[in-house]
């Protein structure tokens, strides 16, 4: 089995913590937090992000990380943005309590696969959700990929809707994504991603959804049996600023870190790549029994969500749904 896409030496030396310094002084240092783990997807593509906007200003700028919800899981980091105690974070399904419109991205089976998503975020759509996010006074320096999610549990392998009646499921803080869960049969609730080992461990909850990256990294192999391929979401990441500390910086180091905000887009989908059979390989390794979904069977019990999910939206939100589903 091929070893995940190796991270940057600095990064590898962090700080248990999970800071990473520079190695010179710094005219401007930033700091940047993520829930993910120091291995994750989140932080290749901050690690991305570091080197390029280092380079580019010839290691005028530093940006320091804190990985593995060091400093508080999204919601915090989200209001650590708004006060300025924090200048950069990694964030995903939260995004919708900064604008509930962009719960639209976590509908069940909204894209395709990769191609359909790079296409949609890389376009005018994508331009779009950055607007709409800096009229409520955010900046997205770049997209990152969260991944498709899949289904593990402790219980027995899910082939359909009908095999998560009353299991026990996690979800992010999410209400669309914990009704959906229930709509399916299961029971579900919210919790935060830093205590979901223990909570798999102990049996709190049967079973979890997130992408393989995540599987891998939090080790959930060690505490789950089951695999399941639903692919049921795509989660789509943002490079978060507050746009008032992203103004105040010179133009030469915004720039730097919209490039970098691209970079990091592509390590992470190489990254996503990389992991969709390495992932699985490891799995099966550690004793997990992987199995296909009927992927008809999910879309057919999503659909109602959709509409569900969409009535008390805005008339734009509604029109981007379309937008993106018919995107090539």
């Amino acid at each position: 089995m091929k070893s995940l896409p190796s991270l940057p030496l600095f990064t590898a030396l962090a700080l248990a913590v999970g800071l990473t310094n520079s190695a010179t002084a710094a005219d401007i240092e930033l700091r940047a937090a993520t829930i993910g783990s120091q291995q994750g997807i989140q932080m290749a593509g901050l690690s991305a992000l570091v080197e390029h906007v280092a380079a580019a200003t010839d290691d005028e700028v530093a940006i320091n990380l804190f990985h593995s919800g060091s400093l508080g899981d999204q919601i915090s980091n989200i209001e650590s943005l708004d006060t300025r105690t924090l200048d950069i974070a990694t964030i995903e399904t939260p995004i919708t309590t900064v604008d509930e419109d962009l719960g639209i991205l976590s509908l069940p089976y909204l894209f395709r696969d990769r191609e359909h998503v790079r296409n949609v975020l890389l376009g005018e759509i994508g331009e779009a959700i950055k607007a709409q996010l800096q009229e409520q006074d955010y900046r997205v320096i770049g997209f990152y990929e969260g991944g498709f999610r899949h289904i593990t549990n402790n219980r027995h392998p899910i082939a359909t809707p009908d095999d998560l009646s009353g299991l026990r499921i996690r979800t992010p803080e999410s209400r669309q994504r914990v009704e959906m869960f229930n709509a399916y049969g299961a029971n579900a609730s919210p919790l935060p991603y830093p205590e979901l080992y223990s909570a798999l461990q102990t049996r709190v909850f049967d079973g979890q959804e997130n992408p393989l990256v995540e599987v891998e990294a939090s080790r959930f192999y060690e505490v789950q049996d089951y695999l399941s391929l639903s692919g049921h979401v795509y989660t789509v990441g943002f490079l978060l600023m507050n746009e008032a500390r992203f103004q105040d910086l010179p133009e030469e180091v915004r720039q730097a870190l919209l490039e970098g905000g691209a970079k990091a887009f592509a390590a992470t989908e190489a990254f996503g790549e990389h992991a969709d059979q390495s992932v699985i390989d490891l799995v099966e390794q550690n004793g997990m029994q992987v199995n296909e979904v009927d992927i008809d069977a999910f879309i057919e019990a999503s659909q109602p969500l959709w509409e569900a999910f969409t009535q008390d939206l805005s008339e734009e939100a509604r029109g981007m749904v379309e937008r993106i589903a018919n995107h090539p």
